[in-house]
Parts: C-alpha cells; sequence; structure tokens
C-alpha cells in the first residue's frame, strides 16, 4: 500500500478559490482512513434519535378524518363508532329518514283534513245521535259544510233545552198507520229525526226562533231541510215528498250567515256550519228558498246549535 499524500499539499488541478474548503475535506477524509469504522457489534443509531434531523417521527393509530390527529388501537372503541362504521348504518339511517317523512306528511294530512270538509259529505260521529223514533241502532248521519271567514274553529257542544216558535204551523196529521202525528215547532230540538216542524205551502219568509236557556257563546248552527221520515207500514219516503230547504239565514245576535244546502233527494243529514262566536240568549232562523215536493208542505226535521268552547 503507497504512503498516504501529506496533508499539507494538494491535489492537482484544483482552483485557488476551493482550495481552502477542499483541503479541510480531504484531510477529515484522511483522519477517517487512519482511525477506521465503528465496530460491526455497534449498531448504528436510530433515525432521528441523538441526532439534529427534523425528521418526524412514524404516525402510530388510525387518521381522523378532518382533524389531523391520530387515535390510538389501546383502547375498545365506542358503541357510536362501532356503529357507524359498520356496513349497515347508512341504509337504516336513510330507512329512518324516510320513515320520519311519511310520518310527518300523515300527521299534516289529518290535521288539514280536520279542517277542510265538503259540503254534504258525512261526518264520521254525529255530534247529537238521533235516529228514526228515537230509538235503536241507526244513526241520524251528520254533514259538515264549509265553514266562511271569521268561523268558530273550535270545540263545539250541543245546545240542550232550546225552546222552538213559530207563527206557521201545520195541523195535526194521521200517518198510514192511523197514528197522529203532530207537525208543532216544538219537535225541532227534541233529538229525534223523524219528528217534524212542518208549514203549509213553500214557507219562503217564516221565521223560526229559538230561545236559549241562558246567553251562550254560539259557534255551530244546523239543520235537517226536510221531514226525515219514511212511513213504517207504506215505505213512503216523506223526505221526497215535502218541500226541502236549500237556503236560509241564521241571526245570531248581531252576527247575520246565510247556508246554502245542495238539493239531494237521498241526503238527509243533519248539515253543520260553523259561524262566528257570538254570545245571544235567541237565534232566529229564516227559509230563504226550497225546492217543491208533491204535497207541497215545508218541513224542518231538527235544528241544533252549537255552544262555542
Amino acid at each position: 500500500m503507497s504512503d498516504p499524500t501529506p496533508p499539507g499539499s494538494l491535489p492537482p488541478e484544483v482552483p485557488e478559490e476551493f482550495a481552502a474548503a477542499y483541503r479541510a475535506a480531504y484531510e477529515r477524509a484522511l483522519s477517517a482512513q487512519t482511525e477506521g469504522a465503528p465496530p460491526a457489534s455497534e449498531p448504528a443509531p436510530a433515525a432521528g434519535v441523538g441526532d439534529d434531523t427534523d425528521e418526524l417521527p412514524a404516525r402510530r393509530g388510525r387518521l381522523v378524518v378532518g382533524t389531523h390527529r391520530t387515535e390510538s388501537y389501546d383502547e375498545e372503541p365506542t358503541f357510536f363508532e362501532r356503529v357507524s362504521d359498520s356496513a349497515w348504518f347508512v341504509p337504516l339511517l336513510l330507512a329512518m329518514l324516510a320513515l320520519l317523512l311519511i310520518l310527518g306528511a300523515y300527521a299534516v294530512g289529518r290535521a288539514f283534513a280536520g279542517k277542510v270538509t265538503d259540503d254534504g259529505e258525512p261526518s264520521s260521529e254525529p255530534s247529537v245521535v238521533m235516529s228514526e223514533g228515537g230509538e235503536g241502532d241507526n244513526r241520524q248521519p251528520v254533514s259538515t259544510q264549509a265553514p266562511g271567514k271569521g268561523a268558530w274553529d273550535g270545540k263545539v257542544a250541543r245546545v240542550g233545552g232550546v225552546e222552538a216558535d213559530a207563527d206557521c204551523t201545520s195541523r195535526p196529521g194521521k200517518d198510514a198507520s192511523g197514528d197522529k202525528v203532530s207537525y208543532a215547532a216544538s219537535n225541532l230540538a227534541d233529538g229525534v229525526a223523524d219528528t217534524t216542524w212542518r208549514c203549509d205551502g213553500p214557507a219562503v219568509g217564516e221565521v223560526i226562533t229559538l230561545k236559549l236557556p241562558d246567553d251562550l257563546p254560539i259557534g255551530e248552527v244546523g239543520l235537517i231541510p226536510g221531514y226525515a221520515k219514511t212511513d213504517d207500514a207504506t215505505g213512503d219516503d216523506r223526505y221526497t215528498e215535502n218541500n226541502r230547504i236549500t237556503r236560509v239565514r241564521w241571526t245570531i245576535g248581531d252576527q247575520e250567515v246565510v247556508q246554502r244546502m245542495k238539493d239531494s233527494p237521498d241526503d238527509r243529514s243533519l248539515r253543520l256550519l260553523r259561524v262566528p262566536r257570538t254570545e245571544t240568549d235567541e237565534v232566529q232562523l229564516e227559509i230563504l228558498a226550497v225546492v217543491k215536493g208533491p204535497r207541497n208542505t215545508t218541513a224542518i226535521s231538527e235544528v241544533q246549535l252549537g255552544r262555542a268552547g
């Protein structure tokens, strides 16, 4: 092995401006050759330990998206983490949202249907039970007409103890069985559908006065606009034989409300109408228009007043 070059001499062809730096590097290389490498048994220092490097330590745990943090796997995952990481989490969530939408639409539909009704359509439950003869399982159908502006929208209860009075009243008659039949105004508020008040002729302009037991807030009115009876002996339909009322005027205190009714020979329902809440002890009912029947007698089987609240 040839002798090492003296550290004081310069390698050939080195520019003068790099001489000092080259000489220092050359001397360090010669010194390393002289001292030798570290023993093979000595482990090399780990990266990032005991040196001045800027390397970051290896990341441990899983990266939490959006937070730039890591979480250790040393702890057990929470219940929410197990559920959210499962394959059926998203389908189940979508199914629950769809169910909530369906239930919400159903609730809105039910609320809206309770406020909007069609003229002449029977309601599910009458507010007063009336049947032919005043007994039996048959219930008098009830229909609720669309209310006007400012009508009472709360609960109502049938007003009892109403006394009816009319100037025009037909004489008592007999049915097909020979039984006496009265057409007095008191039949208007007795809660029986096949008893009636009746007046000879069209009765347009006739006024029926309904006296209440006390000053009461009225929020609903109604009537059966004809003679809602079928003769037991012959099966004759008194509703189609008599005149049927199609328009009336209610005077409730200082309020006047006109009620119009579709004429249908088959509709014997109690026609209810919401009105503006008015406190009074007397209500008047005036007949404005009728559809004539073969007998040309005008009848009202029942009237009903509803107390607001």
